[in-house]
Formats: structure tokens, C-alpha cells, sequence
């Protein structure tokens, strides 16, 4: 019974969506408060049925239910109980569920949060909010019904009363700890971004297209930022270790998919602030905020609709045609209420110079939906390329790779200008002030990056100096005003400088947070510069006793042996390290084997990597071979990728920044 007891659910979240919808946009029409609780309280009710769903389905993987259809694809009895549970994301309808789930939690989440605003100042900008969250929530919950054609309901049970023997059990490359994580961490980072499209359209609705909708969503969109981050920051981590290629980042599409939302929720964070300090950007705003909402939508497009092959894609249905047909039409619902509000969305100033920092975050902003467009371009490229000649050609990682170097690093040098230039117009005075020494000392690191490389045998790295100069000139800026702000705030309250410094930062956690972020971002393009740009690849065929050279680290294959799991077999190769003629010890790449019902075996990479201070040597192997203990032979890839753990410290620092920034406390000033 607890699987139809789901189904009951779901079907009756459909109701409650409908019941919030009408409620709260009568209620708020005709100031009815109690028309308003009633939708706010139809919110909740969404919130409680849609767990009870959830619930009913992770209680099908606990007991092995196999009459479910569902719990038949992703698992079985043999998968450990930590990826029974995280099942409910192995494919496309429990991932579903699972997003409309951390839907209603937001939606309940918003409720609770304006219960007392409202019961204090009368203010119903969050119930204009809920709205447009329902109507999301509510697309979803049709999704999952099982009324769509393409989609089945993921509590179904297969009829007539069948039940399977056992599951077919989970994909092998989502049975790792990354991939637990990543997939919910993204989803969550996602689902954030809601709120915020939420609020403009809230805003739009109401006529309140101030700053208000802003400050009262932004800790959400910061949150989805850092959110964001860190499930990015998990996939490439995950393709780095599982997918044997040893790298971190392909373009892939569902790389991409999830890259791109990002891009625009930092353009949008920083546009806001023109909006908030100079009263502009107010339809920038909010068609950037729509746009990055619907670029979450997009991804599930891109990845669940089958039209674009990837690595990352463990599911794929006719889903896709859905998300394309809501995506365009609540567009252009928001269309509509910018062509209604047109008159209020005008800017009550212009610009005043180019070398102020309006213009610096304008052109920042420019450069990152830029990014996301050609980004989307490579993406679909396949798609596009079918329509025009009939066959699908894809685009290259190194297509990417040289599209967005120069917007790249025009990026980086922004990420230290923009914070310390002026508002309204820079000064001669101030440009020296501010400027004139972090440009020296750029110019310096460059040189020395140049006459570096050149010295070690690279030709003429033009990208790597500009990067370097960049990375300097943000870091000497940014610790210049860490330092001046410190040493004044020092001074004021006659304290020691580190004192200070913590002042400084709890005083204006949102700006310096901010600070904390674009030295991450440094750190990052340092980390992505050495790996992606000089890493060292060999490739060979190997036997036992035969020896491979990856730059000054020497590999001798060994040994090799087996062990059985509780579910998978490991097969393992031992490679004996040595690094200019002395030995460091051992590596042990393998292969797991997973079997799978009604499916056969399958195999994964399980790469091996061992840390060289601030580098990695990482080892993976091919196919091994039934001759192989005999003599057989094993393709082994060896890389030396520098830098590489700079990539994961750099994230770690802009993760930090956003915390930082998040822990200010949101301004509760309302439009006039």
C-alpha cells in the first residue's frame, strides 16, 4: 500500500498546487489575508504530500520492493544500502520527484520566512512570489504524475502483479561517493535560483520594481551560487577520478548544462549592485535572473531530451518538448510584465564615464552572458549542424578551449578593477592612487612567468603570461584594499592589524566576502592554467616488467591481483614509482566490475593518483585482457598534471568568500 499511497499523494499535490495558485492570487487582488493563508497553508500541504511520495518511494528501495518499476531499474538486492537510498536519483522519473521535492521545501521555506514580515509590516511581496514558484512546482508535479506520455510515475508498479526477481541495479559510475553528492548538490544549487526569478516576477506583478525584490532574495541567489560551485566542483572532481581521461573538465554538455546558470547568476550578482547603489539595470535585471532560471530548465532540457549525446546523460526520455514548451511560455509570461511595467523599469541615472565601476561590472556582465552564449552555441552545435546538413557534427573540447581564453581573461583582470575603481567616475588622482602599482607588479609576474617558461624549454606562452600578469594585478589590488581597510579600521579603534582586519570583514561581510571569492578565482585560473596547459601525457601498452617515463617519475608495471566486494570485483594492476632513478613507493589503477541483471557485466575506471605537493601523477588502464597474467598486454595512460590541486584550492577559497558574504544580514528597506 505504500506506493499507492505515493501515487495518492502526487495526484493530490496537483490539487494543492491549483488551490495556491487561485488563493493566493484572489486573495491578493482583493487584500483578502485569509484568502492568502489559505494559499500560503496549500503551499505547506504540497510540501507534506510530495515528502510522503518521496518518503513512500526510498521505502521501496529499503524493502527491495520489486513490483515497483522504478526500484526494478536503479537497484537491486545486492547495492548497499547508501546507494539504495540515493537511487532516487539514478534516473530521469525519481529525479524528477526528487526535484519537486526540494521545490516544495524552497516553497515552504519562503512561507516561513515572510509569516512574520507579513504579520509585522503588511507585506505580501513574498505571497507574489509564491506564485510563480507554484506554477513551477506544479509542472512538475504533472511531470510525475505519469499522465505525460514518455514519463511514467516512479511509484508505478508493473502490472497484473508482477514482481522481478531483483533489480537491474545503478548505473555503476553513479555507485561512488562523488556522484551521491554531486547530482543533489546541483539540484539543490538550481532550484535556489527559483526564489529569485521568483521575486522579479513577484516584483513585476506587484509594480514594486525597486531594489526591495532584490535584497529580499539575495541571500538565496548567494546561496545558490555557493551551491553551485561546490556541485560543479564535485562533477569535475568525479570525472577526474571515475572517467580515466585525466582531466577535470571536457565541455561537455552536461558540464556545460550545469556551467552555464552559473555564469549568469554571477553576472547577476553583480549587476545588482549597480541597481542597489545607483538605481539602474532594473530590466537587466530582471531578464537576467529569468535568464538564469531558465537555463536550469534548459540543461534538464539538453541532458534529459536525448538530442545531444553525453558521457555525464544516465537517463534520457521525450521529456524534452515538455521543458522547451514551459521554458518558452513562462518567457513569455515575463515579457508580458515587462512590456506591462515598461514606464517603472527605467533607469533614473545613465553612465557617467567609462572608467567607472558601473562600466567596469556592465562590461563584466556583458562578458559572462557572452561566455554562456557561445557556450550554448558549441553546445547544441550538434543540433543546430542536423537541421542545416542532415548530420550531426559535435564540437571539439579545443573549440572551447580557444573561444573563451580572451573573454577569460579579460574576466580575471575585471575581478580586480571592478572592486577598486570608483563609482560614478575614477579620478586621475585615484587611478594613480589605486592602480598604478598593481599594474607594475603585473607587469613584473608576467615577465618573470614569460622568462620562466622560456628558460624550461616552452615557446613564446602568450596566454600563460596575460594570465599571469592578470592573476597578479588582481591579487596585489585586492590585498591592497584588505590592507588600507585593515590599517584605517586599526587605527579608529586603536587595535593591533589583524584586529582590524576581522572588523573590517564583520563590519561588510557581503564586500569583502566578495574580495574572498575573486582571489579564489585567481587561485583557480592559476590551477587551471598549469593543468590544462602543461600537463604531461604517455601512452603505451604494457606487460609485467616493462617501464614507462612520465616526465621525471618512472613506472614499472609489477603485479597485479583480484578482490571480490559486496557488489562489484576490483581488478587491480600495481605500478612501482620511482622519481629520478629513486623509489617512492606504488600506484594501483583498476578496473570494478559490477554485474548487472538481465544486463551482463559492466565495468568502470578506477583511476589511481598520487599528490606531488601541488601536482598529481595519475595513472589509468585499458580493457585487461583473459591473457593477461600470462604475458598479455594492458594499454596503460599516464599523466603528470602540475598545479592540479590548485584548481581544488582555488574553489575552496571562492566557497569560503560566498559564506563570507552570505552571513551578512539582508536589508530590510523596502521601495518608497
Amino acid at each position: 500500500m505504500t506506493a499507492e499511497i505515493g501515487q495518492a499523494a502526487i495526484f493530490l499535490s496537483v490539487l494543492s498546487c491549483l488551490w495556491a495558485i487561485a488563493f493566493l492570487s484572489v486573495g491578493l487582488r482583493m487584500r483578502n489575508p485569509n484568502a492568502i493563508q489559505s494559499g500560503r497553508n496549500a503551499v505547506i500541504a504540497t510540501f507534506i504530500l510530495i515528502s510522503i511520495s518521496t518518503g513512500a518511494l526510498i521505502y521501496g528501495f529499503l524493502t527491495d520492493d520489486f513490483s515497483m518499476r522504478y526500484v526494478v531499474e536503479v537497484s537491486s538486492a545486492a547495492q548497499p544500502l547508501f546507494y539504495k537510498i540515493t537511487a532516487l536519483w539514478g534516473r530521469m522519473s525519481g529525479s524528477l520527484l526528487f526535484w519537486l521535492w526540494i521545490l516544495t521545501v524552497v516553497g515552504a521555506i519562503v512561507v516561513w520566512q515572510s509569516r512574520q514580515r507579513n504579520e509585522e509590516t503588511h507585506d505580501t511581496l513574498a505571497d507574489h512570489a509564491l506564485i510563480p514558484i507554484v506554477i513551477v512546482q506544479l509542472f512538475f508535479t504533472v511531470l510525475v504524475t505519469g499522465l505525460i506520455e514518455g514519463i511514467y510515475n516512479p511509484l508505478a508498479r508493473f502490472p497484473n502483479g508482477q514482481v522481478a526477481a531483483d533489480g537491474q541495479g545503478m548505473n555503476p559510475l553513479l555507485q561512488t561517493p562523488l556522484m551521491a553528492i554531486h547530482p543533489p548538490t546541483l539540484y539543490v544549487g538550481w532550484i535556489a535560483l527559483t526564489v529569485p526569478f521568483a521575486f522579479a516576477v513577484g516584483a513585476l506583478t506587484s509594480g514594486r520594481v525597486g531594489s526591495d525584490w532584490i535584497l529580499r532574495s539575495r541571500r538565496w541567489t548567494l546561496f545558490s551560487w555557493i551551491i553551485l560551485t561546490i556541485g560543479i566542483a564535485l562533477g569535475g572532481n568525479w570525472a577526474y577520478k571515475e572517467l580515466g581521461w585525466g582531466g577535470y573538465w571536457a565541455w561537455d554538455p552536461v558540464e556545460n548544462a550545469s556551467f552555464m546558470p552559473w555564469l549568469l547568476g554571477t553576472a547577476y550578482l553583480h549587476s545588482v549592485m549597480i541597481q542597489e547603489k545607483r538605481n539602474m539595470l532594473k530590466l537587466w535585471n530582471i531578464l537576467l535572473i529569468t535568464l538564469a532560471f531558465q537555463f536550469t530548465l534548459l540543461g534538464t532540457f539538453i541532458t534529459r531530451s536525448g538530442i545531444i549525446t553525453s558521457v555525464h546523460a544516465f537517463a534520457q526520455s521525450d521529456i524534452g518538448p515538455y521543458f522547451l514548451g514551459f521554458i518558452l511560455t513562462s518567457t513569455a509570461g515575463v515579457v508580458g510584465l515587462v512590456i506591462y511595467r515598461w514606464n517603472r523599469l527605467k533607469s533614473a541615472n545613465q553612465l557617467e564615464s567609462l572608467l567607472s565601476r558601473e562600466s567596469a561590472f556592465v562590461l563584466n556582465n556583458w562578458l559572462l552572458v557572452g561566455l554562456t552564449l557561445i557556450i550554448l552555441w558549441g553546445t547544441l552545435w550538434p543540433v543546430i549542424s542536423e537541421a542545416i546538413s542532415g548530420e550531426k557534427s559535435s564540437v571539439p573540447e579545443a573549440f572551447f578551449n580557444k573561444v573563451v581564453i580572451i573573454p577569460g581573461i579579460l574576466l580575471l583582470f575585471l575581478t580586480g578593477a571592478g572592486p577598486i575603481i570608483s563609482w560614478r567616475k575614477i579620478t586621475a588622482n585615484n587611478f594613480r592612487r589605486l592602480f598604478v602599482f598593481p599594474l607594475l607588479i603585473g607587469l613584473v609576474g608576467g615577465a618573470l612567468t614569460w622568462g620562466f617558461l622560456a628558460l624550461i624549454g616552452y615557446a613564446f606562452p602568450l596566454y600563460s603570461v596575460l594570465c599571469s600578469f592578470a592573476s597578479v594585478f588582481v591579487l596585489v589590488a585586492i590585498c591592497a584594499e584588505f590592507y588600507r581597510g585593515a590599517k584605517l579600521r586599526a587605527k579608529r579603534q586603536e587595535t593591533s592589524f589583524l584586529n582590524g582586519l576581522n572588523l573590517l570583514i564583520q563590519r561588510n561581510k557581503r564586500r569583502y566576502g566578495g574580495y574572498i571569492i575573486h582571489i579564489g578565482i585567481v587561485i583557480l585560473y592559476i590551477g587551471i592554467m598549469g593543468s590544462k596547459g602543461y600537463f604531461l601525457l604517455e601512452s603505451r601498452s604494457m606487460t609485467f616488467g616493462e617501464s614507462m617515463e612520465v616526465g621525471k617519475y618512472q613506472l614499472t608495471m609489477r603485479d597485479s591481483f583480484q578482490k571480490d566486494y559486496e557488489n562489484y570485483r576490483r581488478t587491480a594492476v600495481v605500478f612501482d614509482v620511482a622519481k629520478d632513478g629513486k623509489q617512492i613507493g606504488s600506484m594501483e589503477p583498476a578496473r570494478h566490475f559490477y554485474y548487472r541483471v538481465g544486463q551482463g557485466e559492466s565495468d568502470t575506471v578506477e583511476s589511481a593518483i598520487r599528490h606531488f605537493g601541488l601536482n598529481d601523477l595519475y595513472i589509468a588502464i585499458g580493457n585487461i585482457p583473459p591473457d593477461f597474467k600470462a604475458g598479455g598486454l594492458v594499454n596503460v595512460q599516464a599523466y603528470h598534471n602540475p598545479l592540479i590541486r590548485v584548481v581544488w584550492i582555488g574553489i575552496a577559497v571562492m566557497v569560503l568568500g560566498g559564506i563570507v558574504a552570505i552571513a551578512e544580514k539582508s536589508d530590510r528597506s523596502r521601495d518608497s
